[in-house]
């Protein structure tokens, strides 16, 4: 039994416990594992309209290697809404500054998706703060045309406030991954649901994303994208097998940009590679850790 093993089945997996942080006059949301701060800090950042929770099956698998915290980005999950609504790379960038100095160590960051893009952004903003860097199915750069052609239809579509529903089964229904495809479980997916909505006090349901996140480029323009061949720290980039959001090419491309990056994929996963198999995930960030 190699190590990692030995110590999942030693140990129970720890229950995190939820804090704020204030950063620009944003509270900040933010879940902790715990873990010793004095082997490696890893701070996790979520895609769009997801959640801290979308870390609940892979952060307990990296304690053994030190603390694990995971944030939600303004206007995500228990995070306050920004007003005016200043969200996008820039302003999340300035959340996760916010939350490195908040545990005031360097950290390991662990992006996924748009979470990756972030990370990216704090990277070549603000190297000295990161110890290392894993960026799970998430480009240099916006996704595919079509997908985000999608995606502009999609919110011209629904527009308007946060729409409310009339029970939490109605949210049930309504909840959707983006891209759909993943091995998750009906009951997955209805607890993801459930920590991505809340009750309203008129009793009605609605998810806890404010939907004016989706429409940033309205408010604050195009954004560069990251000069990732100057990063100089050690970079992790791994794929979901079975993404079809990003293929292995444009990932690949930035894995000869970065020098001394290392590139895997993550068998049995689609685009949401920590839910769809975050141990094979996991393995791979401590075996990256490993090699620091």
């Amino acid at each position: 039994m190699n190590k990692m093993a030995q110590q999942q089945a030693a140990t129970e997996p720890p229950e995190p416990t939820s804090g704020f942080v204030e950063c620009e006059g944003i509270k900040l949301h933010y879940l902790d594992w715990g873990g010793d701060p004095k082997s490696h800090t890893f701070l996790l950042l979520h895609g769009g309209a997801a959640h801290v929770h979308w870390w609940d099956s892979l952060a307990p698998l990296l304690v053994p290697y030190g603390r694990v915290v995971a944030l939600d980005f303004r206007g995500h999950g228990k995070s306050a809404w920004a007003d005016p609504p200043h969200y996008g790379p820039g302003w999340y960038t300035r959340d996760v500054k916010g939350m490195i100095d908040h545990l005031g160590v360097r950290v390991i960051l662990v992006g996924h998706s748009m979470g990756g893009a972030v990370a990216q952004w704090v990277a070549t903003t603000y190297p000295e703060l990161l110890e290392a860097m894993v960026l799970i199915d998430a480009p240099n750069g916006p996704p595919p045309l079509m997908r985000r052609l999608k995606w502009r239809w999609r919110r011209r579509s629904r527009g308007g406030p946060r729409p409310e529903l009339r029970s939490f089964d109605d949210i049930k229904r309504k909840f959707r991954l983006s891209p759909p495809e993943t091995y998750l479980t009906k009951d997955d997916l209805e607890r993801l649901a459930r920590a991505g909505s809340l009750q309203l006090e008129n009793g009605n349901w609605a998810f806890r994303l404010d939907p004016r996140t989706r429409a940033w480029r309205k408010v604050e323009g195009r954004t560069r994208k990251p000069k990732i061949k100057s990063l100089a720290m050690p970079v992790l980039i791994l794929r979901g097998a079975q993404s079809t959001l990003i293929g292995a090419r444009p990932l690949l491309r930035m894995h000869r940009k970065i020098r001394g990056s290392i590139y895997k994929e993550i068998p049995r996963a689609y685009h949401h590679v920590p839910l769809d198999n975050p141990r094979d995930t996991a393995a791979a960030v401590i075996e990256f850790t490993g090699s620091l």
